[in-house]
């Protein structure tokens, strides 16, 4: 298995490295492991979600309130109303690292279709849990209808 390759035209994959190990959407029903939203291009959001043996391993990334451009960076910081975030969550022990003003990372929105409702992008962030526990996500991609 590898990361899938970076198209723009919708394909519905997306996947990174977490802590320098593959991270795809595998487990239950395909709309359970991958969603991708884009409410009245304002607020983004995308979800993998990697889940086996009754456990679940998210990534989550989010844009509240702004309209994304093609080739612009956005900083993945504090969550909040204006802002973009991201999020590593292991379901089972309720441990959820988090991007914020000091540990941060990026999202680059590469293409954009409204006609045709697919957006595709890069990631890459750092987060970290109430313990002060890192992790690193890397070489994050997406290509997904919304």
């Amino acid at each position: 298995e590898q990361l899938p390759p970076k198209t723009q035209v919708g394909a519905n994959t997306a996947g990174c490295l977490v802590d320098g190990e593959l991270f795809l959407p595998k487990g239950f029903t395909p709309s359970g492991t991958l969603r991708c939203n884009y409410i009245n291009q304002k607020d983004f959001s995308l979800f993998i979600n990697d889940r086996r043996n009754d456990m679940s391993k998210i990534i989550f990334l989010e844009s509240r309130n702004l309209e994304l451009e093609v080739n612009k960076r956005y900083f993945l910081k504090e969550r909040s109303d204006n802002t973009q975030h991201g999020e590593f969550i292991i379901s089972t022990t309720n441990n959820e690292y988090s991007t914020n003003s000091n540990i941060t990372g990026e999202l680059i929105i590469t293409h954009h279709n409204f006609n045709n409702a697919t957006i595709s992008g890069t990631f890459w962030f750092d987060a970290v849990n109430s313990k002060g526990e890192k992790v690193e996500v890397r070489e994050g991609c997406f290509d997904m209808e919304y």
